[in-house]
């Protein structure tokens, strides 16, 4: 009988391939409503995350061992084949027979006709030992460097390319490597509700003993240990919110304050949102805009979580505020954590490698760059600015940056961050181009850009 968990995660993997979903949205959307042991959803969880972010690497060996190409195989049967291939090479606890066999029932499921071609590549690179490292070190040998590193690691030479550019070999290497590791589950704790330590002196003993303070944020957790966030109390009861500790960064940097008027531009679902309605308590307002209705459902859902009153959802195009009397120069704050690329957060997301091009990047660029413009229209004199992205690329933060201040340069300053940064990153604050920028390899965070600007009196 085949494991549950691999059904589903070939499932998961084909709604991605063949549908185009996000690999976040089609995990939920498949565990959604299903009674399965923990263990089994870990697996799923393990398989189709992993299976996404090693594509190129697993391509690779299986080439080597296929009689066909793979470009001419069956999606179904290639999706087998890399999801079986990832759990031989990466998966230890897996024993590669149960893995081997359950990828030639798989096949003999979906598509008969293959199972033998399967079952003999399956048995080949079995046979070829699991040291996937060796094999792709020997493969590449002889590439160019940005290529061999590409197949190394899994990811679009485009990729590495620009980030070689930008970062030089060494510290490229060192991102690669370290968006390929699991990510930490990071909470922000309420901040009207307490500090994170007194909330751990609330939890039982074994739950403090698997948590550590975060270095990077003040109010923040960092877990070392899978948490099924939505079904525990403090979630539920509005104590903590899941927030990378970096993404958490960024709303302090507006200095909200009871009693001022604040824009979140593009909030998404929220997270940043309702932290800025924590910091600037109940007096402080909050207007949080989206162009997704189902988006801001999200944020009202978390309003009421986390017991928040201050917050109005606008819904439209973000770009379109300053055509509006009742926001020219109406805030006191406006935060833009821009559309990006999202290179940043390859840890959580490993199927944007493969979703974004060059072109992406160039495109995303200008409709930044038309949300800075709008979002300057609509801060009051004296008041402050916060751009950010979750990407690591020039083209989306410090050159949209220059580009739209120099437009506007006569009513802006670009403010030093340095003292309002965690001790631990003040020093990575000191760059040269305006803002400040971390990468994933730092503090095994997700990459982040953000500036503050300050309107002139």
């Amino acid at each position: 009988m085949i494991a549950i968990s691999r059904q589903l995660a070939l499932a998961v993997l084909l709604d991605m391939e063949q549908r185009g979903r996000y690999i976040n949205h089609a995990l939920r959307q498949r565990l959604r409503g299903l009674t399965m042991d923990e263990r089994d959803k870990a697996l799923v969880t393990e398989i189709v995350y992993g299976t996404s972010q090693r594509r190129r690497s697993l391509d690779t060996v299986l080439s080597a061992v296929s009689s066909r190409p793979l470009t001419e195989l069956d999606l179904r049967v290639l999706t087998i084949l890399r999801m079986t291939a990832f759990q031989v090479y990466f998966l230890d606890r897996v024993p590669v027979y149960a893995a081997v066999d359950d990828g030639v029932e798989l096949c003999k499921q979906h598509v008969p006709r293959a199972s033998g071609f399967v079952n003999g590549v399956l048995r080949s690179i079995v046979r070829g030992g699991q040291d996937i490292t060796l094999k792709l070190q020997k493969i590449t040998a002889k590439l160019p460097w940005a290529q061999a590193m590409g197949i190394q690691h899994s990811y679009p030479d485009w990729l590495v390319e620009r980030w070689e550019r930008e970062f030089g070999r060494f510290r490229t290497e060192q991102m690669l490597i370290s968006c390929n590791e699991p990510p930490f589950l990071s909470l922000r704790v309420n901040a009207m509700r307490g500090t994170p330590e007194e909330f751990l002196q609330t939890q039982p003993a074994a739950f403090r003993s698997q948590v550590e303070l975060s270095q990077v944020f003040a109010q923040g957790l960092r877990l070392h240990h899978g948490l099924d966030v939505e079904t525990w109390p403090p979630f539920i009861r509005g104590e903590v919110s899941v927030q990378d500790e970096t993404s958490a960064l960024v709303a302090p940097l507006l200095q909200p304050q009871p009693g001022k008027r604040l824009l979140d531009m593009c909030a998404g679902v929220g997270t940043k949102a309702t932290q800025l309605a924590e910091l600037a308590g109940p007096t402080g307002r909050v207007d949080a805009c989206d162009i997704y209705s189902n988006k801001l459902d999200k944020l009202d859902e978390s309003s009421k979580r986390l017991q928040l009153d201050s917050i109005r959802t606008l819904l439209g195009d973000a770009r379109s505020l300053p055509y509006r009397s009742e926001f020219q120069q109406t805030y006191d704050g406006v935060l833009l954590d821009a559309p990006c690329s999202g290179l940043g957060v390859l840890r959580r997301r490993p199927d944007i490698r493969w979703r974004r091009q060059w072109q992406d990047v160039l495109t995303l660029s200008q409709l930044q760059r038309e949300l800075l413009s709008a979002a300057l229209q609509l801060v009051k004199p004296g008041g402050t600015l916060v751009y950010a992205t979750c990407t690591l690329l020039p083209e989306e933060n410090q050159r949209v940056v220059e580009e739209v201040i120099s437009q506007h340069g006569r009513d802006w300053l670009v403010d030093d961050l340095n003292e309002d940064l965690p001790t631990v990153l003040q020093n990575a604050a000191s760059q040269e181009f305006p803002g400040w920028l971390i990468t994933p390899e730092q503090y095994g965070t997700d990459g982040f850009y953000m500036v503050r600007l300050r309107r002139r009196p």
